[in-house]
């Protein structure tokens, strides 16, 4: 009996063994996909597994904890290596992707900083390359997304793109 239940234990730890391997090739794989997708934007930056690609112009707008910004964005899906709009402030994108407005659009989107507003990946992003770039592309995989849950129009494990601009602070 006992030679049974080492087999079975056995059996179990390689499955979750072999699964957990295959996890982190798909998360390679979505990475890799994400990386290449930014790399056609300009000089990718790689911070805490988020990347950040600076547009030409972008200053440096120093901040702190607390501080509220307020930002022009558009929040993108990256769906088959292509970005699908979901939000924006900006009325040129909304018109442009159809998007409907939101009661999250504002003609500027306020932002305070350490509130944790959006996913975790957008948070950390904005405030590791935000003080140093005021505008440009952030790149957040979707396990610094939203995940393996589905959001909205957002399906599971997808990675996200946010082109901003801090334009001031209140």
């Amino acid at each position: 009996m006992n030679a049974r239940w080492l087999f079975l234990l056995c059996l179990v730890c390689s499955f979750v063994s072999c699964n957990s391997l295959h996890e982190l090739e798909l998360e390679e794989r979505e990475r890799d996909t994400l990386k290449a997708r930014m790399l056609r934007l300009g000089e990718v930056l790689e911070e805490e597994q988020l990347f950040f690609v600076p547009e030409a112009g972008a200053v440096s707008f120093p901040f702190e904890k607390g501080e509220v910004l307020l930002l022009r964005y558009t929040l993108y899906a990256l769906v088959g290596g292509r970005e699908q709009a979901l939000e924006s402030n900006e009325s040129a994108v909304i018109a442009e992707q159809k998007l409907h407005p939101t009661a999250t659009q504002y003609p500027l989107q306020p932002y305070v900083v350490g509130e944790h507003q959006w996913v975790r990946g957008i948070n950390r992003g904005i405030e590791l390359f935000g003080g140093r770039y005021s505008k440009g592309w952030l790149g957040v995989p979707s396990k610094l997304g939203y995940g393996t849950r589905p959001f909205g129009r957002i399906a599971s494990n997808t990675p996200l793109l946010l082109h901003f601009e801090i334009v001031s602070k209140q």
